[in-house]
């Protein structure tokens, strides 16, 4: 495969890694609208989406880390030579568009991260005020384990071993 068409590849991927960001990013807003209004059943179809989108994320970036690698092997640069370096190493054009759309990746990443960090805090804040609400109003089970039977466990008994597979 010719060097340009490697650098197109790699631009096509990279639009592609983009576009599917910004769809799961999408996809995460949604996400927090429905754990807000504890909508279960989108909840659960909006998550199943969300893990097909990162399962084809996954699979564009094995497929721009092959690219990469052949055009660093093309360019006689080392595997472990940085993408800075190969960047170098192509035509202005490929270098001005990988920039861009490297600058592109990396906001929507950051996007992401703060979402899904938004999402986490709010379902941590409405845990941790739940819990609270509870202790209030139930006091004396404060801190307690309850067995199946629905029995307090006392504090002072050997900890508690639990099998996740069961």
């Amino acid at each position: 495969m010719s060097t340009d068409k490697m650098n197109r590849n790699l631009i096509d991927v990279l639009n592609k890694e983009l576009k599917l960001l910004e769809d799961y990013n999408s996809g995460c807003e949604i996400l927090h609208k429905y754990v807000a209004a504890r909508n279960w059943s989108r909840l659960e179809r909006t998550l199943n989406s969300l893990g097909k989108k990162a399962d084809k994320l996954n699979s564009l970036d094995l497929i721009r880390e092959e690219l990469v690698l052949q055009l660093k092997e093309e360019h006689q640069l080392s595997p472990g030579a940085s993408f800075g370096m190969l960047l170098t190493r192509l035509d202005e054009e490929s270098q001005k568009d990988i920039r861009i759309l490297k600058q592109k990746l990396r906001h929507s990443v950051s996007l992401l991260q703060i979402r899904i960090q938004g999402i986490g805090n709010y379902a941590e804040t409405q845990t941790s005020a739940l819990k609270d609400v509870l202790d209030v109003l139930n006091p004396d089970q404060k801190g307690r384990i309850y067995n199946s039977r629905g029995a307090a466990s006392p504090a002072d008994h050997k900890p508690m071993l639990f099998n996740h597979q069961f």
